[in-house]
């Protein structure tokens, strides 16, 4: 008998813990999860000249795959204030210099989108519309125009001119995702 009372009260207590607390066994597992997802959800810190932490490196990350030119060091400098600043006006957003929240989802957005059109993708987007005899040249910054829409600005350079000498350049152009090629 007692072997059988030690074996249930173990139970009881489980299945009453949540009932004692005011919260249904059914409601004790999603809260949970809500919980661990809020955790998750991490704000940045606003950066600006002179901060130091993982956060300035995880900029400077970002700024260099984007092919701006910052050393990824972990101190916000002068040479990460003006690829911020640079980065910025690429983004028509305010170019202050300080990563706020506006500017850390600017930085999120061109990441995934860079992920989503590549460089050689926009490459290959402007030969089949001017010509495969075309050779582009750029920064391989994506930068967004006054809708916000992204596209990559190239130098493009016909095959044949350099052939006979000459710098082949016939133009700038802004490569856009969905096709389009957009003469300066």
């Amino acid at each position: 008998m007692k072997k059988k009372l030690l074996t249930v009260i173990p139970t009881i207590i489980l299945v009453a813990t949540p009932l004692a607390i005011g919260v249904s066994p059914a409601d004790a597992a999603p809260k949970a999860n809500s919980q661990k997802v809020v955790a998750k959800a991490e704000t940045r810190p606003t950066l600006r000249l002179g901060s130091q932490s993982s956060y300035v490196k995880e900029l400077q990350q970002i700024l260099k795959n984007a092919k701006y030119n910052v050393t990824v060091d972990g101190v916000f400098g002068p040479k990460t204030e003006s690829a911020v600043k640079q980065f910025q006006t690429d983004h028509n957003l305010s170019a202050d210099g300080i990563v706020g929240s506006a500017t850390w989802n600017a930085l999120d957005q061109n990441k995934v989108e860079r992920q989503q059109f590549t460089v050689n993708t926009a490459i290959a987007l402007g030969q089949k519309k001017l010509s495969n005899n075309i050779i582009f040249s750029g920064d391989g910054r994506l930068l967004k125009d006054s809708k916000k829409q992204s596209y990559y600005r190239f130098k493009a350079a016909n095959k044949d001119w350099i052939e006979q000498g000459g710098t082949g350049t016939i133009g700038w152009y802004h490569i856009y995702k969905d096709g389009r090629v957009v003469a300066e």
